[in-house]
């Protein structure tokens, strides 16, 4: 019986370590998408100023 706990206790950390992985990338990647629109944004102010 210790065995199957063991093997479960094992299987619920690998699935834990895993859901922290894919936490951690969907904020990297957010963090990238908000980097990605800052410089879209300015890229926009710096054009709209040399049209006038």
């Amino acid at each position: 019986m210790s065995l199957v706990g063991s093997i479960l206790n094992i299987v619920v950390l690998v699935i834990i370590v895993f859901l922290i992985s894919r936490v951690a990338h969907f904020f990297n990647n957010t963090k990238n998408k908000l980097n990605e629109m800052d410089k879209k944004i300015d890229e926009l102010r710096e054009f709209i100023s040399n049209q006038k």
